[in-house]
Protein backbone atom coordinates (compact mmCIF):
# COMPACT_ATOMS: atom_id res chain seq x y z
CA UNK A 1 0.00 0.00 0.00
CA UNK A 2 2.86 2.38 0.80
CA UNK A 3 4.00 2.43 -2.84
CA UNK A 4 0.57 3.58 -4.03
CA UNK A 5 0.40 6.18 -1.25
CA UNK A 6 3.73 7.63 -2.36
CA UNK A 7 2.47 7.86 -5.94
CA UNK A 8 -0.81 9.65 -5.23
CA UNK A 9 0.64 12.10 -2.71
CA UNK A 10 3.59 12.85 -5.01
CA UNK A 11 1.20 13.69 -7.84
CA UNK A 12 -0.96 15.81 -5.50
CA UNK A 13 1.85 17.75 -3.81
CA UNK A 14 3.64 18.41 -7.09
CA UNK A 15 0.35 19.61 -8.54
CA UNK A 16 -0.25 22.05 -5.73
CA UNK A 17 3.30 23.40 -6.01
CA UNK A 18 3.63 23.57 -9.81
CA UNK A 19 0.04 23.79 -10.97
CA UNK A 20 -1.85 25.70 -8.29
CA UNK A 21 0.71 28.05 -6.75
CA UNK A 22 1.53 30.82 -9.23
CA UNK A 23 0.57 28.70 -12.25
CA UNK A 24 2.13 29.16 -15.66
CA UNK A 25 2.24 27.18 -18.88
CA UNK A 26 5.91 26.31 -18.35
CA UNK A 27 5.21 24.99 -14.87
CA UNK A 28 2.30 22.93 -16.22
CA UNK A 29 4.61 21.35 -18.80
CA UNK A 30 7.20 20.67 -16.10
CA UNK A 31 4.54 19.11 -13.89
CA UNK A 32 3.21 16.86 -16.66
CA UNK A 33 6.73 15.73 -17.52
CA UNK A 34 7.69 14.93 -13.92
CA UNK A 35 4.41 13.21 -13.07
CA UNK A 36 4.50 11.20 -16.30
CA UNK A 37 8.03 10.00 -15.55
CA UNK A 38 6.96 8.98 -12.03
CA UNK A 39 4.02 6.95 -13.35
CA UNK A 40 5.99 5.36 -16.19
CA UNK A 41 8.82 4.32 -13.86
CA UNK A 42 6.31 2.95 -11.34
CA UNK A 43 4.59 0.94 -14.06
CA UNK A 44 7.90 -0.30 -15.45
CA UNK A 45 9.42 -1.60 -12.23
CA UNK A 46 6.37 -3.55 -11.06
CA UNK A 47 6.69 -7.30 -10.89
CA UNK A 48 4.79 -9.36 -13.44
CA UNK A 49 2.28 -10.49 -10.78
CA UNK A 50 1.00 -6.91 -10.23
CA UNK A 51 -2.19 -6.49 -12.28
CA UNK A 52 -4.37 -9.56 -12.72
CA UNK A 53 -4.78 -9.37 -16.50
CA UNK A 54 -1.16 -8.36 -16.98
CA UNK A 55 -0.01 -11.51 -15.19
CA UNK A 56 -2.60 -13.91 -16.59
CA UNK A 57 -2.82 -12.74 -20.19
CA UNK A 58 -0.39 -10.07 -21.35
CA UNK A 59 2.95 -11.39 -20.14
CA UNK A 60 2.23 -14.84 -21.66
CA UNK A 61 0.96 -13.17 -24.83
CA UNK A 62 4.13 -11.09 -25.12
CA UNK A 63 6.27 -14.18 -24.62
CA UNK A 64 4.30 -16.08 -27.28
CA UNK A 65 4.66 -13.22 -29.75
CA UNK A 66 8.39 -12.97 -29.02
CA UNK A 67 8.95 -16.68 -29.58
CA UNK A 68 6.41 -17.21 -32.38
CA UNK A 69 7.02 -14.02 -34.34
CA UNK A 70 4.85 -12.89 -37.22
CA UNK A 71 3.57 -16.40 -37.79
CA UNK A 72 2.00 -16.49 -34.34
CA UNK A 73 0.63 -12.97 -34.81
CA UNK A 74 -1.49 -13.92 -37.83
CA UNK A 75 -2.39 -17.42 -36.66
CA UNK A 76 -5.60 -18.61 -35.00
CA UNK A 77 -3.59 -19.10 -31.81
CA UNK A 78 -3.40 -15.31 -31.40
CA UNK A 79 -6.28 -14.45 -29.06
CA UNK A 80 -6.07 -10.78 -30.05
CA UNK A 81 -5.83 -11.24 -33.82
CA UNK A 82 -9.00 -9.15 -34.34
CA UNK A 83 -7.41 -6.34 -32.30
CA UNK A 84 -4.48 -5.99 -34.62
CA UNK A 85 -3.29 -2.63 -33.33
CA UNK A 86 -2.46 -4.17 -29.97
CA UNK A 87 -1.00 -7.30 -31.58
CA UNK A 88 1.19 -5.24 -33.89
CA UNK A 89 2.45 -2.99 -31.09
CA UNK A 90 3.33 -6.05 -29.03
CA UNK A 91 5.09 -7.60 -32.02
CA UNK A 92 7.17 -4.47 -32.66
CA UNK A 93 8.29 -4.39 -29.03
CA UNK A 94 9.00 -8.14 -28.99
CA UNK A 95 11.06 -7.72 -32.17
CA UNK A 96 13.49 -5.60 -30.13
CA UNK A 97 13.38 -7.35 -26.75
CA UNK A 98 11.94 -10.35 -24.99
CA UNK A 99 12.05 -8.66 -21.60
CA UNK A 100 8.51 -8.22 -20.17
CA UNK A 101 9.66 -5.28 -18.05
CA UNK A 102 10.78 -3.38 -21.15
CA UNK A 103 7.41 -4.30 -22.67
CA UNK A 104 5.61 -2.82 -19.65
CA UNK A 105 7.74 0.33 -19.87
CA UNK A 106 6.99 0.94 -23.55
CA UNK A 107 3.26 0.33 -23.07
CA UNK A 108 3.30 2.75 -20.11
CA UNK A 109 5.00 5.40 -22.23
CA UNK A 110 2.14 5.18 -24.74
CA UNK A 111 -0.65 5.19 -22.15
CA UNK A 112 0.69 7.81 -19.74
CA UNK A 113 2.35 9.92 -22.43
CA UNK A 114 -0.81 10.18 -24.53
CA UNK A 115 -2.86 11.03 -21.42
CA UNK A 116 -0.40 13.78 -20.50
CA UNK A 117 -0.61 15.14 -24.06
CA UNK A 118 -4.42 15.25 -23.83
CA UNK A 119 -4.22 17.09 -20.50
CA UNK A 120 -1.74 19.62 -21.91
CA UNK A 121 -3.82 20.23 -25.04
CA UNK A 122 -7.40 20.01 -23.82
CA UNK A 123 -7.56 20.39 -20.03
CA UNK A 124 -7.84 23.84 -18.41
CA UNK A 125 -6.15 22.53 -15.25
CA UNK A 126 -3.72 19.77 -16.24
CA UNK A 127 -2.53 19.07 -12.70
CA UNK A 128 -6.09 18.40 -11.52
CA UNK A 129 -6.61 16.11 -14.51
CA UNK A 130 -3.46 14.15 -13.68
CA UNK A 131 -4.46 13.88 -10.02
CA UNK A 132 -7.86 12.51 -11.09
CA UNK A 133 -6.12 10.10 -13.49
CA UNK A 134 -4.32 8.61 -10.49
CA UNK A 135 -6.84 9.10 -7.66
CA UNK A 136 -9.84 7.77 -9.62
CA UNK A 137 -7.69 4.70 -10.37
CA UNK A 138 -7.50 5.12 -14.12
CA UNK A 139 -3.74 4.72 -13.75
CA UNK A 140 -4.30 1.64 -11.57
CA UNK A 141 -6.33 0.15 -14.42
CA UNK A 142 -3.37 0.62 -16.78
CA UNK A 143 -1.39 -1.79 -14.61
CA UNK A 144 -3.82 -4.56 -15.51
CA UNK A 145 -6.09 -3.69 -18.46
CA UNK A 146 -3.47 -2.92 -21.07
CA UNK A 147 -5.62 -3.16 -24.19
CA UNK A 148 -8.57 -1.17 -22.92
CA UNK A 149 -6.35 1.45 -21.29
CA UNK A 150 -4.47 2.03 -24.54
CA UNK A 151 -7.78 2.27 -26.41
CA UNK A 152 -9.26 4.70 -23.86
CA UNK A 153 -6.18 6.93 -24.10
CA UNK A 154 -6.78 7.20 -27.85
CA UNK A 155 -10.48 7.94 -27.24
CA UNK A 156 -9.56 10.74 -24.83
CA UNK A 157 -7.40 12.23 -27.57
CA UNK A 158 -10.40 12.02 -29.93
CA UNK A 159 -12.87 13.86 -27.67
CA UNK A 160 -11.58 17.22 -28.89
CA UNK A 161 -12.83 16.38 -32.38
CA UNK A 162 -16.38 15.78 -31.13
CA UNK A 163 -16.34 19.27 -29.62
CA UNK A 164 -14.98 20.71 -32.87
CA UNK A 165 -17.47 18.66 -34.94
CA UNK A 166 -14.70 17.11 -37.03
CA UNK A 167 -16.08 13.68 -37.83
CA UNK A 168 -13.23 12.33 -39.99
CA UNK A 169 -10.37 12.53 -37.43
CA UNK A 170 -12.73 11.35 -34.69
CA UNK A 171 -13.83 8.25 -36.59
CA UNK A 172 -10.27 7.42 -37.65
CA UNK A 173 -9.07 7.64 -34.06
CA UNK A 174 -11.98 5.53 -32.81
CA UNK A 175 -11.18 2.84 -35.37
CA UNK A 176 -7.57 2.97 -34.24
CA UNK A 177 -8.70 2.65 -30.61
CA UNK A 178 -10.92 -0.31 -31.56
CA UNK A 179 -7.87 -2.05 -33.01
CA UNK A 180 -6.60 -2.17 -29.42
CA UNK A 181 -9.92 -3.07 -27.79
CA UNK A 182 -13.07 -3.88 -29.73
CA UNK A 183 -15.33 -2.28 -27.11
CA UNK A 184 -14.35 1.15 -28.43
CA UNK A 185 -16.56 0.53 -31.45
CA UNK A 186 -19.38 1.43 -29.06
CA UNK A 187 -18.26 5.08 -29.06
CA UNK A 188 -18.83 5.55 -32.79
CA UNK A 189 -22.38 6.92 -32.24
CA UNK A 190 -21.12 9.08 -29.39
CA UNK A 191 -20.00 11.61 -31.99
CA UNK A 192 -23.68 12.33 -32.66
CA UNK A 193 -25.19 11.59 -29.23
CA UNK A 194 -22.74 13.74 -27.27
CA UNK A 195 -23.85 16.86 -29.15
CA UNK A 196 -27.49 16.51 -28.12
CA UNK A 197 -28.50 19.28 -25.68
CA UNK A 198 -28.83 18.08 -22.09
CA UNK A 199 -32.34 19.08 -21.05
CA UNK A 200 -35.40 17.57 -19.44
CA UNK A 201 -36.37 15.73 -22.61
CA UNK A 202 -32.99 14.10 -23.26
CA UNK A 203 -32.44 13.29 -19.58
CA UNK A 204 -35.95 11.80 -19.43
CA UNK A 205 -35.19 9.57 -22.39
CA UNK A 206 -31.89 8.42 -20.88
CA UNK A 207 -33.57 7.79 -17.52
CA UNK A 208 -36.31 5.74 -19.20
CA UNK A 209 -33.81 3.64 -21.15
CA UNK A 210 -31.79 3.08 -17.96
CA UNK A 211 -34.86 1.82 -16.10
CA UNK A 212 -35.80 -0.49 -18.98
CA UNK A 213 -32.28 -1.95 -19.10
CA UNK A 214 -32.33 -2.52 -15.34
CA UNK A 215 -35.67 -4.34 -15.62
CA UNK A 216 -34.92 -6.43 -18.71
CA UNK A 217 -31.13 -6.82 -18.32
CA UNK A 218 -31.13 -10.63 -18.34
CA UNK A 219 -33.36 -10.79 -21.40
CA UNK A 220 -31.05 -8.35 -23.20
CA UNK A 221 -28.03 -10.40 -22.13
CA UNK A 222 -29.54 -13.61 -23.48
CA UNK A 223 -30.45 -11.89 -26.76
CA UNK A 224 -27.03 -10.30 -27.32
CA UNK A 225 -24.99 -13.38 -26.42
CA UNK A 226 -26.87 -15.40 -29.03
CA UNK A 227 -24.96 -13.44 -31.67
CA UNK A 228 -21.82 -11.91 -30.09
CA UNK A 229 -19.76 -12.11 -26.90
CA UNK A 230 -20.86 -15.71 -26.28
CA UNK A 231 -17.96 -16.22 -23.84
CA UNK A 232 -19.78 -14.00 -21.31
CA UNK A 233 -22.57 -16.60 -21.25
CA UNK A 234 -20.21 -19.36 -20.12
CA UNK A 235 -20.29 -20.58 -16.53
CA UNK A 236 -16.78 -19.22 -15.99
CA UNK A 237 -17.65 -15.66 -17.08
CA UNK A 238 -21.18 -15.35 -15.71
CA UNK A 239 -19.66 -13.65 -12.65
CA UNK A 240 -19.64 -10.49 -14.81
CA UNK A 241 -23.41 -10.42 -14.32
CA UNK A 242 -23.03 -10.03 -10.56
CA UNK A 243 -23.62 -6.56 -9.14
CA UNK A 244 -21.03 -4.23 -7.68
CA UNK A 245 -21.30 -2.58 -4.28
CA UNK A 246 -22.50 0.99 -3.72
CA UNK A 247 -19.02 2.50 -3.42
CA UNK A 248 -18.04 1.33 -6.91
CA UNK A 249 -20.53 3.64 -8.55
CA UNK A 250 -20.70 6.37 -5.94
CA UNK A 251 -18.00 8.70 -7.31
CA UNK A 252 -18.98 8.37 -11.02
CA UNK A 253 -22.64 8.98 -10.18
CA UNK A 254 -21.78 11.89 -7.88
CA UNK A 255 -19.63 13.41 -10.64
CA UNK A 256 -22.57 13.06 -13.06
CA UNK A 257 -24.93 14.82 -10.63
CA UNK A 258 -22.48 17.68 -10.11
CA UNK A 259 -21.76 18.14 -13.82
CA UNK A 260 -25.48 18.17 -14.67
CA UNK A 261 -26.18 20.47 -11.73
CA UNK A 262 -23.64 23.00 -13.01
CA UNK A 263 -24.25 22.46 -16.72
CA UNK A 264 -25.42 26.06 -17.24
CA UNK A 265 -22.15 27.30 -15.82
CA UNK A 266 -20.19 24.87 -17.98
CA UNK A 267 -22.07 25.85 -21.13
CA UNK A 268 -21.61 29.52 -20.31
CA UNK A 269 -17.88 28.84 -20.07
CA UNK A 270 -17.93 27.10 -23.46
CA UNK A 271 -21.04 25.90 -25.35
CA UNK A 272 -19.00 22.98 -26.66
CA UNK A 273 -18.86 21.63 -23.11
CA UNK A 274 -22.18 19.95 -23.87
CA UNK A 275 -20.00 17.06 -25.05
CA UNK A 276 -18.37 16.74 -21.63
CA UNK A 277 -21.74 17.00 -19.87
CA UNK A 278 -23.03 14.13 -21.98
CA UNK A 279 -19.93 12.02 -21.33
CA UNK A 280 -20.33 12.55 -17.58
CA UNK A 281 -23.96 11.48 -17.88
CA UNK A 282 -23.06 8.32 -19.83
CA UNK A 283 -20.47 7.42 -17.19
CA UNK A 284 -22.99 7.88 -14.39
CA UNK A 285 -25.65 5.83 -16.20
CA UNK A 286 -23.35 2.90 -16.85
CA UNK A 287 -22.18 2.88 -13.25
CA UNK A 288 -25.81 2.86 -12.09
CA UNK A 289 -26.20 -0.23 -14.27
CA UNK A 290 -22.99 -1.58 -12.74
CA UNK A 291 -24.77 -1.77 -9.38
CA UNK A 292 -26.83 -4.55 -10.94
CA UNK A 293 -24.30 -6.08 -13.35
CA UNK A 294 -20.55 -5.66 -13.14
CA UNK A 295 -20.33 -6.14 -16.91
CA UNK A 296 -21.48 -2.55 -17.50
CA UNK A 297 -18.45 -1.20 -15.65
CA UNK A 298 -16.30 -2.14 -18.63
CA UNK A 299 -18.26 0.32 -20.76
CA UNK A 300 -18.64 2.86 -17.96
CA UNK A 301 -14.86 3.08 -17.56
CA UNK A 302 -14.56 4.39 -21.12
CA UNK A 303 -16.71 7.41 -20.32
CA UNK A 304 -15.68 7.86 -16.70
CA UNK A 305 -12.03 8.26 -17.68
CA UNK A 306 -13.13 11.49 -19.39
CA UNK A 307 -13.46 12.84 -15.83
CA UNK A 308 -9.87 13.98 -16.28
CA UNK A 309 -11.41 16.57 -18.63
CA UNK A 310 -14.91 17.35 -17.36
CA UNK A 311 -14.10 17.77 -13.66
CA UNK A 312 -11.23 20.25 -14.28
CA UNK A 313 -13.52 22.05 -16.74
CA UNK A 314 -16.10 22.47 -13.97
CA UNK A 315 -13.46 23.75 -11.56
CA UNK A 316 -12.24 26.24 -14.17
CA UNK A 317 -15.82 27.43 -14.68
CA UNK A 318 -16.23 27.90 -10.92
CA UNK A 319 -12.95 29.80 -10.79
CA UNK A 320 -14.09 32.12 -13.58
CA UNK A 321 -17.03 33.20 -11.39
CA UNK A 322 -14.60 34.34 -8.68
CA UNK A 323 -13.09 37.24 -10.64
CA UNK A 324 -13.30 40.66 -9.03
CA UNK A 325 -15.81 41.78 -11.67
CA UNK A 326 -18.10 38.83 -11.00
CA UNK A 327 -17.79 39.30 -7.24
CA UNK A 328 -18.85 42.93 -7.57
CA UNK A 329 -21.86 41.99 -9.72
CA UNK A 330 -23.04 39.48 -7.13
CA UNK A 331 -22.47 41.94 -4.30
CA UNK A 332 -24.52 44.65 -6.03
CA UNK A 333 -27.25 42.12 -6.77
CA UNK A 334 -27.33 41.10 -3.11
CA UNK A 335 -26.52 37.48 -3.90
CA UNK A 336 -24.67 35.09 -1.61
CA UNK A 337 -20.92 34.93 -1.65
CA UNK A 338 -20.42 31.13 -1.79
CA UNK A 339 -19.41 31.35 -5.45
CA UNK A 340 -16.49 33.55 -4.46
CA UNK A 341 -15.00 30.42 -2.95
CA UNK A 342 -16.75 27.79 -5.09
CA UNK A 343 -13.52 26.82 -6.82
CA UNK A 344 -11.77 26.11 -3.53
CA UNK A 345 -14.74 24.15 -2.19
CA UNK A 346 -14.78 22.13 -5.39
CA UNK A 347 -11.03 21.55 -5.40
CA UNK A 348 -11.12 20.42 -1.77
CA UNK A 349 -13.98 18.02 -2.58
CA UNK A 350 -12.09 16.55 -5.55
CA UNK A 351 -9.00 15.96 -3.43
CA UNK A 352 -10.95 14.49 -0.50
CA UNK A 353 -13.21 12.19 -2.52
CA UNK A 354 -10.32 11.31 -4.81
CA UNK A 355 -8.10 10.13 -1.96
CA UNK A 356 -10.94 8.20 -0.29
CA UNK A 357 -11.89 6.53 -3.57
CA UNK A 358 -8.25 5.79 -4.38
CA UNK A 359 -7.37 4.03 -1.14
CA UNK A 360 -10.71 2.21 -1.08
CA UNK A 361 -10.08 0.87 -4.58
CA UNK A 362 -6.53 -0.23 -3.80
CA UNK A 363 -7.67 -1.91 -0.58
CA UNK A 364 -10.38 -3.85 -2.48
CA UNK A 365 -7.58 -5.37 -4.57
CA UNK A 366 -9.97 -6.45 -7.32
CA UNK A 367 -7.28 -6.37 -9.99
CA UNK A 368 -4.41 -7.72 -7.89
CA UNK A 369 -2.49 -4.50 -7.30
CA UNK A 370 -1.52 -5.71 -3.82
CA UNK A 371 0.97 -6.70 -2.62
CA UNK A 372 3.14 -4.44 -4.74
CA UNK A 373 6.38 -6.17 -5.71
CA UNK A 374 9.10 -4.68 -7.87
CA UNK A 375 11.12 -6.25 -10.65
CA UNK A 376 14.12 -6.34 -8.28
CA UNK A 377 12.20 -8.41 -5.77
CA UNK A 378 11.01 -10.72 -8.54
CA UNK A 379 14.58 -11.21 -9.77
CA UNK A 380 15.68 -11.92 -6.21
CA UNK A 381 12.88 -14.47 -5.74
CA UNK A 382 13.77 -16.11 -9.07
CA UNK A 383 17.41 -16.30 -8.05
CA UNK A 384 16.44 -17.93 -4.75
CA UNK A 385 14.27 -20.44 -6.62
CA UNK A 386 17.16 -21.30 -8.94
CA UNK A 387 19.44 -21.65 -5.94
CA UNK A 388 16.94 -23.92 -4.18
CA UNK A 389 16.46 -26.09 -7.28
CA UNK A 390 20.24 -26.33 -7.81
CA UNK A 391 20.76 -27.30 -4.17
CA UNK A 392 18.06 -29.97 -4.41
CA UNK A 393 19.64 -31.45 -7.55
CA UNK A 394 23.11 -31.48 -6.00
CA UNK A 395 21.83 -33.12 -2.80
CA UNK A 396 20.05 -35.76 -4.89
CA UNK A 397 23.22 -36.48 -6.84
CA UNK A 398 25.28 -36.74 -3.66
CA UNK A 399 22.76 -39.12 -2.10
CA UNK A 400 22.60 -41.22 -5.28
CA UNK A 401 26.26 -41.52 -6.11
CA UNK A 402 27.67 -41.09 -2.61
Amino acid sequence: MWAYAIIVFSILILGLLLGEWKPSRKKEILYLCISSVILIVFSSIRATNVGIDYFQFYVPFFENVHSGGWGYLISDANTYRSEFGFSLLTYLISFVTGNPFVYAAVIAVFMVGLTALVLYRDCPKPWVGMFIFVAFNFFGNTLSYLRQSLAIAIFLFAIRYIKEKRIVPYMLLVLLAASFHNSLLLVIPIYFLAQIPVNRVSMGVYAGVTVLVLIFSWQLFDLVTQFVYQYYATEQNLYFMNGRDFMTGFVPVLAMVMIIGFKKLLLKQNPRNVVLVNLAMYAGIFFILTWKHFLFQRIGNIFFTAAILYIPELLAALQSTATEEEKEKRFLAGKGSWRNYGYYYGLAAVMAFGLIYYFWFIEQNRINLLPFYTVFQEIQVSALRVQAITTTILNTLVQTFG
